[in-house]
């Protein structure tokens, strides 16, 4: 903002805003937006992004594949950490404004192509790699993808996230699965947790739990 002689005054809000959550925070809650929903301001969302210059986390939950990549050209190159899903779509790292800067990125229930998995685990920034599935018969996805994770020089952690009626569930499917495989065990960390959130699954709501416990730590 400027005054009448063009001499700076108080930054814009928009470049105050570090952390930022679209979509709904809760799969059973009513809301407008569903996933794919048409209730998506995509232009709005476009306008936003592009005025948040100084965006540390953001996420991006529900919008699904057919309207991500209108928003991937305004990412914040501030951004460090970026949580997408469920079934995201595409997710070109070389391509996203925020590369040299991501540090920290959250994928729920989303199939990504081998070389899209290689190009995160390899990239020159991203330090920790969580993939999150909603339910015991999609952790498989994430495991039939590590032998990548040994050539990594920058990653220091992938978590696969299962989620279960209970933690103690999601626990066992989880290394059940792992005995299948050879893997980097010092770098892919096994995390289960329950689905439930105040007695009613909803896995938004724990992804959402589990965005606002990683921005404090900011």
């Amino acid at each position: 903002m400027e005054g009448p002689d063009d001499v700076p005054l108080d930054p814009t809000p928009a470049s105050l805003v570090r952390n930022l959550w679209l979509g709904p925070t809760s799969s059973i809650d009513q809301n407008d937006l569903d996933y794919g929903s048409n209730a998506w301001p995509i232009t709005l969302i476009h306008q936003i992004l592009t005025r948040c210059t100084a965006l540390r986390a953001l996420a991006v939950v529900c919008i699904g594949q057919a309207r991500w990549y209108r928003l991937t050209g305004v990412i914040p190159v501030s951004v460090t950490s970026l949580w997408l899903g469920p079934v995201h779509g595409e997710l070109d790292y070389k391509h996203l404004p925020c590369a040299p800067n991501l540090r920290y990125l959250t994928s729920l229930d989303t199939f990504m192509l081998d070389t899209e998995v290689r190009d995160l685990v390899l990239s020159p920034s991203i330090s920790v790699l969580r993939r999150v599935y909603s339910s015991a018969d999609r952790v498989t996805l994430a495991f039939d993808q590590l032998e990548c994770v040994q050539r990594a020089t920058v990653l220091e952690r992938l978590d696969i996230v299962c989620c279960g009626e209970t933690e103690e569930e999601a626990k066992g499917v989880l290394e059940e699965t792992a005995n299948r495989y050879e893997f980097d065990r010092d770098r892919v960390a096994l995390v289960p947790v329950s689905s439930y959130c105040d007695g009613r699954r909803d896995v938004i709501a724990v992804l959402f739990g589990d965005w606002a416990a990683h921005i404090r730590r900011l």
